[in-house]
């Protein structure tokens, strides 16, 4: 259950565990895409998706839906032993989180697929070949309280690769602007929050 003291720039990642107990006190609420799959996400960046979605359909001619949401430390311990069996540790390691390390655990990380020709992209090899469209999608993310999270060229620093489709809900369009004209990723940010209001 959300309330006044949801941290929307909590920093989850290889370093930074989700805090004990951060789960109540965020609004999770379950949500359905057009092809009927089922998620739960946290009321506000839910929201806030639904305007980029509408935003870019409207204007752009861009279908995008949710294919990952919140995420259990139990759904995230799977998805991370997956990626060792099919492609070994050290890619594991680049493109999944730790269980407990994994932003999906706080509500506010989206995974968006593209739909083209009736066809949601879902998988890491659809997505990419996709790269082109998430370049438009990424311009409109800071009105909407979104960052780009994972960007390219930071993956030493996020420990990360690049997720052209990985966005992350902060609640406030002003440092995502920030954030984003600086080419800053979430954890640049938290190293100068002094520079931003």
């Amino acid at each position: 259950m959300s309330g006044k003291n949801t941290d929307y720039l909590v920093l989850v990642n290889d370093d930074n565990r989700l805090p004990e107990d951060f789960e109540e006190t965020v609004e999770i609420i379950s949500v359905e895409n057009s092809f009927g799959d089922k998620y739960q996400i946290e009321k506000k960046a839910y929201e806030a998706f639904l305007r980029l979605r509408e935003d870019l359909l409207k204007n752009d001619g861009i279908q995008t839906e949710l294919i990952s949401v919140y995420r259990t430390i139990a759904q995230q311990e799977e998805i991370f032993n997956r990626y060792v069996d099919k492609f070994g540790l050290e890619y594991a390691k680049t493109y999944a989180a730790r269980p407990g390390h994994s932003e999906h655990h706080t509500g506010f990380a989206i995974d968006v697929g593209i739909v083209s020709d009736g066809k949601l992209a879902r998988k890491i090899e659809e997505l990419l070949a996709v790269g082109g469209l998430f370049e438009i999608v990424q311009k409109k993310l800071p009105r909407y309280g979104y960052i780009l999270r994972y960007p390219k060229g930071k993956e030493a620093v996020t420990k990360i690769g690049y997720e052209p489709w990985h966005f992350r809900y902060i609640d406030s369009p002003e440092i995502a602007k920030q954030m984003t004209d600086a080419r800053m990723c979430f954890e640049e940010y938290w190293d100068n929050k002094e520079l931003f209001i």
